[in-house]
This record gives C-alpha cells, structure tokens and sequence, in this order.
C-alpha cells in the first residue's frame, strides 16, 4: 500500500511532501539535486525523452526553443497549444507530464510509492482550471484525493507552530505566476476560510518581465541593437532576471553581464531601482487586498497577522509592503517555499473534521498494531469559494439578459442551491439548455462562460408542461457541479456538457428583439385548421368564427404567429402563420368561403409542412365535428407532424370520434370533446396553453 503526499504544482516550482511515519510531522521530499523545490520547467528533446526540474530549466537558460514553463497560467484554457517536435500539448498534459516526474522521483526518494496525492491550486482558480489540474493529476497516474487552496494549505503548515489563542490571519500568496489573498479564523482545533481573491496572471514572473524588460532596454539603447525578435535570448533573459531577483533578496547591488551579438556590457541593477521598475505590481495586490476587506466587511484592525508564501515573498519589498499595510511584520515560523506542500501533505492524511487516517498509524510493533498518531497540524476545516455561481437569466422586465447569481463569492464550500424551471415539453427531443457564470458582475460576458449545460431525456407527463428542478453546486474542491431532476416523474436526468459557442454577443442585445434565442419568449406559429365538411354549415361556423376569434384575442402578436388551414374534400391554406392579427380576423369571418368542398376527404397535416417556418414551435389545432373518411392517412400524416415536433391538438364535438382525436393528436392530453355552447372556452384553455409553452423552452 502507497503513501498519500501533498503536491505544490506551482507555476515556477513545485514541492512534493509526506507524512513522516515516526514523527507524524510533514516532511518535504526533496528531489535529485538535494533542493526541496524542483523549476516546474519541461524541455522536450528530439529522441523523444523529456526533461524536467533542474536539468530542464538550465537548457531553457541555455536558449533551447523546446522548453515549456509558465504552463500553469493557462490551465483550462482551450486556446494554448504548445509544439515540440510534431506533437501538441495542452497545459493539461504539460501539468500530467510535470506530475508525473515529481511523483516518479519523489518515489525514488522516499524509497515508498506513491497511491494518492492532494494537489494545490491558487485560490482564485476557476472551475475550469480546477478542472484541469484534477484531470492533469489523475493522467499522471495519481489518485487525486482532494484539491486545496494553497494559502489553505498554508494555514495548515502554520497551524504547526501550534498556537492556543483564536486568531484572525491573512494569508498573502506570491508565488511565481499566480497571486492570492485569504482570510481565515484559526484556533487549535480548526480552520476556517472567511473569503478568498486573487489574480491568477499577477506573480513573481511579472517581477521577472520587469527586470528583463529593463536589461534588454538598456542594452539597446546603448549598443543600438535589436534582441526581441530573438526567442533564444529572450528566453534565457528570462532566466537571468530571476537570478537576479532572487540575488536582490539578499544584496543592494547586482551587476549583470549581457553577451549578445559580439558585444559584452554589464548592467547594474539596485534596490532601488527594482522597486521602481515594479512598483504598479505591489498595487496590485493592494487592490485585491482591499477588495477582499471590503467584502468580508472587515478592516486591518481585525487582522491578527499575516502569513507569507510562495518564494516571490523573498523579496525585500514584500516583506516592507505587508508591513506598511498591516502596521506589524509578518508572521514568522513558516518556509515560503514548502509551507504549501506541508500542508497539502496534512489536508492528504486527515478527514475533513481533523481526524488522522488510519493508514498513518497502525504501524507493527513486535506483531501489534500500534495506535492511530495524530498527525501535527491536523485541524478541522472549512474552505470558501472565491466566484460567484451564477447562470445566464432574463431581467425582470424583460429588457436584457443579466447574470443570475445562485451561490455567492466567499460562501462556504460545498454549496448548492436549486431552481426550479417550468418546462412545456413536447412529443420527443425535450431539452434544457443552461449557460452557466463564475463571476460577481451582472453583464454575463464580464463573467467567465464555464460550460453549456444541457438538461437530456424529460418525458412528456400527463401535463402540458414540466417542472425541472436544477441543482447547482460548489464541491469541496471548488469545481462545479449541475445536476437536474423532473420534479413530477422523480427521476434524474442526464446532463450533456458542450463547450461554450464562439458567438455568444446575442448576451448583450435584448431578449424581446431575439426570439426563440435562450432565456427569451421563443416564437411560436399555430395553424388553425378547420373542418368546412357540410354538416359544419350554419351555428357550428358561426360558433366556431367566434371562438377563434376570442383565441386569438388571447395570444401575444410578439411571439404567436396564427395561420388558417380549411379542409374537407381538399384541403386550403387560407393564410399562411402572421403577426398581423387585423388581417388575421379578417381571414377568420371570411373563411366559410373558401373552396375546399362538401365532403370529408381532406386532412390538414400534409399541408402544413410547407406552412411552417422550421425554427418556430409549432402547433396545428384541429376543429371537427364528425369522422374523416380514410382515416389512417390523416393518422399516418399527422404522426409524421408529430416526428417533426409539430404539436397536433385535435377538439371534436358533435358526431366527431374521441378515439380518432386520439390517435391524430401529438399527446392524448391535446385530444378532447366540447359542446358546441363551450366552444370558446375550450380554445381559451388552448390558448392558455400554447402561451404558456411559448416562454421557457429554453433556459440559460
């Protein structure tokens, strides 16, 4: 059986940790080079083989084109591709490869394998990257346990110093590409995370653009040359700013030697200087700070201390800026640099509640078990999201689309919440479509699209229309989870996830100018089709002009279009589905004069295929009052009506036969029998149902 580790993947380097067996301590595992951090660097080499850590990052330093860093910046996103050598890579597979080396060494190392790990991510890691780095965990070959929020994490690693006394701490994460902030309550027995943000471009790389961007100004000004086209020595520019980052640390000077193009110079760089080339970074993370107080509704009064982590709080400006904000120094008694990795390797080895696994004690002692030892640092806790859950929805008034909020920002985690959506479903192919936000803004397309969720498989029930409740939910690892279920059948339903469309503009126009476009009143075109066989002659067309009349006194111009189709021997389209409802009820007092004959040969389905526009919801009402001669064609056409989600709704009175409305009509609900007197309450009833259905059919 394998040890569970905790795993830093970090932008710049990662850190790999267990759970020293007779100390119940975190320990690091450190990796060939006897460091305890490894460059999160892969170089890719021609034969196949690829390199990683130490040996990768002094080829990138070197020049060598066939290097990947960085990668973790893009985690999730569907736009970076990397090519080496005739094959592609995601971030995702970057991060397995890279996860997969860390764990083949770290075995080596410890001498154990490994089964299972616990994976950091930045706080303000979105589902989608979230997403990523499970899924880049578990094709390295690791069963990913969990995966923690790195100041999480680090409060973990703090909890070791094993303070008594209740405190409120701020956890200020610079690690080498990302930035978060985190405010947590801690006491001997728990953790809680109050709120979390971030920004997941911002991290000791852009300190590192600095000073490059500097060196290679200044070099061209002096000796009147051009390097940028040059990725080799971009690249290994790159790698000296990060020295020299890291010498400024500890020196006021550094003096830094350039070779390019036959010409040897040396730059110096200060202090001084760097915090000037670099001080819009620190307000950066200012702002996030102060946007981070402000929601949690506290100030730096309420704040007891703050922990740094991540190596690029190394640098002297860190330590005097968090010291200038807060009025104290930092926190002490924790490595920046493997704090994150403690900790995971506790959060690794326990239950939520605090509780040590068994497979970490019950080591034998002379055939015994020995007993469970709890792991130091072990705490309860509890974790926060950093984005609001929300779905793409229509105002109130109709006007615009708006970003719903379902889950807010900072709410502990798991979370979920339901909303019920009242669906008009139809014969077959009955789908929900939902757009779901991460983000606290209200204009949708400011917020991150994470996916396009389609609700599958709702049947048709006894009732024109549906009510499917929609679970929304935050996991422990922050990942999003939708679940749906038809509230009258019980039953769960699957959910197809497509990615986000390329064209999602129709967000900022306005729902009443794009029927039939998500969370909007989709058009809807209705065929009346009317029996004029002989015995419909005198008060039953009478009765019938009026009753279609009061129908169309009920419907809404803006989404039903009303066409007429008169049948008996032949069959007529009298007017084609229109908005004008003027014209309409015109066309509806003069139909008992069109040309269609005595009889009852006719049948309205074969006509309306080419009535009907194809994106519209559509429906054929039926008006008859006796039986139709030959009736298995009309059946058979108004089934293939029925196939093509053409709703038939099929009302008889007099000598007309139920069983035949039955088998015409699209669902046995749309299939009844009236009196003459009620004739036009029984179009009211349809009316109210072909409006109903023309709202929600699709919800974002």
């Amino acid at each position: 059986m394998g040890i569970r580790v905790g795993i830093d993947l970090g932008t710049t380097y990662s850190v790999v940790a267990k759970i020293d067996s007779e100390t119940s301590r975190p320990v690091v595992i450190k990796n060939n080079f006897d460091s305890p951090t490894t460059p999160s660097v892969l170089c890719f080499e021609q034969s196949g083989n690829v390199l990683f850590g130490e040996d990768a990052k002094n080829m990138q330093a070197m020049g060598d084109i066939n290097t990947a860093s960085f990668f973790k910046r893009s985690m999730g996103s569907d736009d970076f591709l990397l090519d080496f050598h005739g094959n592609s890579y995601t971030p995702t597979d970057l991060s397995a490869i890279l996860l997969s080396k860390l764990k083949e060494e770290a075995q080596q190392n410890s001498g154990e394998s490994i089964d299972a790990a616990v994976i950091t991510v930045p706080a303000y890691f979105s589902h989608k990257e979230r997403a990523a780095t499970i899924e880049a965990g578990k094709k390295a070959g690791l069963d990913v346990i969990a995966i923690i929020n790195e100041p999480t994490a680090a409060v973990f690693a703090y909890g070791l110093n094993e303070k008594d006394t209740e405190q409120t701490i701020m956890i200020y994460d610079l690690g080498g590409g990302t930035f978060d902030v985190s405010i947590a309550k801690v006491n001997n027995s728990s953790i809680t995370i109050l709120g979390s943000d971030g920004n997941h471009e911002l991290g000791g790389k852009d300190w590192d653009d600095c000073i490059a961007n500097y060196l290679i100004r200044e070099f061209q000004e002096r000796h009147d040359v051009d390097m940028e086209d040059d990725l080799s020595m971009m690249d290994s520019m790159l790698v000296t700013a990060e020295s020299v980052k890291k010498q400024l640390s500890a020196r006021d000077t550094v003096h830094v030697p350039i070779n390019y193009g036959g010409i040897k110079d040396s730059i110096e760089i200060t202090v001084e200087l760097f915090e000037s080339i670099s001080e819009f970074t620190l307000g950066i993370t200012k702002d996030v700070i102060e946007r981070l107080l402000e929601s949690l509704s506290l100030g730096w009064h309420n704040i007891d201390g703050v922990i740094l982590v991540g190596g690029s709080t190394r640098m002297r400006m860190i330590h005097n800026y968090v010291k200038e904000l807060s009025g104290r120094p930092p926190l002490g008694g924790v490595n920046v640099d493997e704090a994150v990795a403690l900790g995971a390797a506790i959060r690794a080895n326990i239950t939520e509640k605090g509780e040590t696994l068994p497979s970490i004690g019950g080591r034998k002692k002379g055939g015994n078990e020995a007993p469970v030892v709890a792991i130091k640092g072990a705490k309860a806790y509890t974790d926060a999201t950093a984005h609001t859950l929300g779905m793409i929805a229509v105002s109130t008034d109709g006007e615009r689309y708006i970003n719903s909020k379902i889950i807010n920002k900072n709410a502990a985690v798991p979370a979920s919440d339901k909303r019920p959506f009242t669906f008009r479903t139809r014969a077959k192919d009955n789908e929900l479509e939902v757009y779901v936000l991460q983000g606290e803004f209200e204009r949708p397309l400011d917020n991150t699209v994470v996916s396009k969720y389609v609700v599958t498989d709702i049947k048709q029930t006894n009732l024109p229309e549906s009510t499917i409740n929609v679970t929304y939910r935050y996991t422990e690892n922050g990942v999003i989870e939708v679940t749906a279920e038809q509230q009258e059948t019980g039953k769960t339903l699957p959910i197809r996830i497509e990615p986000v469309p390329d064209d999602m503009s129709w967000t900022n126009g306005s729902p009443k100018d794009q029927a039939g476009q998500a969370g909007s009143a989709a058009e809807v075109e209705v065929l009346l089709a009317i029996d004029l066989s002989g015995s419909m002659y005198g008060e039953p067309i009478k009765k019938a002009k009026k009753a279609m009349n009061d129908f169309v006194n009920q419907m809404d111009a803006d989404i039903v279009k009303i066409g007429i189709i008169a049948f008996a021997d032949s069959t007529k389209c009298t007017l084609k589905p229109t908005s004008d409802y003027e014209t309409l009820k015109k066309a509806i007092d003069g139909i008992d004069r069109a040309k269609v004959g005595y009889g009852n040969r006719g049948e309205p389905f074969s006509k309306s295929h080419t009535v009907f526009s194809k994106d519209a919801i559509r429906y054929i009402v039926v008006l008859t009052d006796g039986c139709w001669y030959g009736p298995n064609k009309a059946i058979s056409e108004a089934r293939k009506c029925h196939a093509e989600e053409i709703e038939v709704m099929a009302l008889g009175f007099g000598t007309a036969d139920h069983k035949f409305l039955k088998k015409i009509a699209s669902v046995e609900e749309f299939a009844s029998m009236t009196e003459l007197s009620q004739l036009s309450g029984s179009f009211s009833k349809i009316a109210q149902t072909i409006g109903e259905g023309a709202t929600g059919i699709t919800v974002r």
